[in-house]
C-alpha cells in the first residue's frame, strides 16, 4: 500500500509540474504582448496636446471618447455627459490657448488597450483674454475598436500659483 501511495503522489506532482510548466509557458510571451507601445502612447499624448493648442473645438474634442468622464477646472462637478463635455470644450477653445509645455509630462502603460499621462503644464495665449494658466492633469486613454487612442478619463485642475518672494 505504501508504495502505491507513493506512485499515485509522485504521478500527481508530475502532472501538477507540468501544468504549472504549461502555464508559464503560455502565460509568459502574452504578457510581453499585453502592453501598449511607449511609441503608441507618446504619439497619441502629442496628439492631445497638439489638439488642445488648436483654438479648434473639433480637434479638441476629438482626443475625447463619446463616454468621457471628467472633471474640468472651469465647471466642478464631474462631467458625465458628452453634452455638458462639448459645453466645457466649447469655453475651452474660446479661451485660444496656442502653445502647451508639460515639462514633467509622465506616461504610464497599463496594458494592450490603456494608458495614463500625468504631469503639470502650462499654457499660453496669444489672443486670449487669459494670456497664461498652470494646470495639472491625468488623462486615462483606452484604445477604441477602431484602433484610435481616445481619453476616456480626465482630471484637470490649477496649479496653484508660486508664492510671492
Amino acid at each position: 500500500m505504501r508504495t502505491r501511495t507513493k506512485f499515485v503522489l509522485l504521478g500527481c506532482a508530475t502532472v501538477a509540474m507540468g501544468v504549472a510548466s504549461a502555464c508559464q509557458k503560455a502565460g509568459a510571451p502574452a504578457a510581453a504582448a499585453t502592453i501598449v507601445s511607449q511609441a503608441d502612447a507618446t504619439a497619441a499624448a502629442d496628439a492631445t496636446e497638439a489638439a488642445w493648442t488648436s483654438m479648434d473645438k473639433a480637434k479638441i474634442e476629438s482626443v475625447y471618447a463619446q463616454n468621457v468622464v471628467a472633471f474640468d477646472p472651469s465647471d466642478p462637478p464631474l462631467s458625465t455627459t458628452w453634452e455638458n463635455w462639448d459645453k466645457l470644450q466649447a469655453g475651452y477653445a474660446a479661451m485660444k490657448i496656442d502653445h502647451m509645455s508639460a515639462p514633467d509630462r509622465n506616461i504610464q502603460l497599463l496594458d494592450a488597450d490603456t494608458f495614463i499621462v500625468s504631469g503639470t503644464g502650462d499654457m499660453t495665449s496669444s489672443s486670449g483674454k487669459v494670456k497664461q494658466v498652470s494646470m495639472r492633469f491625468t488623462d486615462v486613454y483606452r484604445r477604441q475598436a477602431d484602433g484610435r487612442w481616445l481619453i476616456v478619463n480626465e482630471h484637470v485642475s490649477m496649479k496653484p500659483a508660486a508664492p510671492a518672494a
